[in-house]
């Protein structure tokens, strides 16, 4: 019984493709090795340390300048396919991890009145012009139990825990791969499912997933048990 929370894996409805992937699609060589570390930081956060937290916001600063300009065309297609056909509440507090410059975030308020955008990387949240902006690092949010409607993660880690901490107990996350398998922070379905069950055992959750120009996206809907 030390495992029973697999048993409450949720089912996921795969949709069909509607929008077509082009050939182009951009190839990120780091991609298989960080993927393999995201899923250990997915099942077992522990392994994010802060002084890697500091790295990867700096990083990330030194992409900030030319970052909209060199992924900003393409990165929105899997997350506005999601809100299109996952499902997702019309109404409610959204929250964006990983916002960077906010080539998401007119999405999701075209959506949700309020949306809160958390990253890392003050030079990124420094030319975002949309929401309302929060350095932070989502291992740790400084926000409080149960604030949410909707957590949206784009390309970045998954912290189950604070997720489940920071949604409310009628909930939906939403991930969103702009690359899909080839996105150095993607993960398979089920880690994202097991994660999720881990961190939250007595809800149940329903997903449905799908594929979108060259990037894939997941919406768990979580329902108290």
């Amino acid at each position: 019984m030390a495992h029973s929370w697999r048993c409450m894996r949720p089912k996921i409805t795969r949709l069909p493709r509607t929008v077509p992937s082009p050939e182009g699609k951009p190839v990120r060589p780091e991609a298989p090795d960080n993927q393999r570390f995201m899923e250990t930081v997915a099942l077992d956060g522990s392994s994010w340390t802060p002084e890697l937290a500091r790295l990867t916001g700096e990083i990330f600063d030194s992409f900030a300048a030319t970052w909209t300009e060199e992924r900003g065309d393409y990165r929105p297609a899997p997350l506005i396919d999601a809100l299109e056909r996952g499902d997702p509440p019309a109404e409610g507090r959204c929250l964006e991890l990983g916002s960077g410059t906010g080539i998401l975030t007119p999405s999701l308020r075209s959506r949700w009145p309020e949306v809160v955008c958390l990253d890392l990387s003050m030079q990124m949240l420094g030319r975002q012009r949309h929401g309302r902006q929060v350095q932070g690092d989502a291992s740790s949010l400084p926000l409080a139990d149960a604030s949410f409607d909707v957590v949206v993660v784009g390309d970045g880690p998954l912290f189950a825990a604070e997720i489940v901490r920071v949604l409310r107990d009628v909930g939906t996350v939403i991930w969103s791969n702009a690359l899909g398998s080839g996105a150095p922070y993607h993960l398979k379905t089920s880690v994202i499912c097991d994660a999720l069950a881990s961190a939250s055992p007595t809800a149940n959750w329903t997903g449905v997933e799908s594929e979108a120009l060259w990037g894939s996206w997941v919406v768990l809907h979580r329902r108290p048990a």
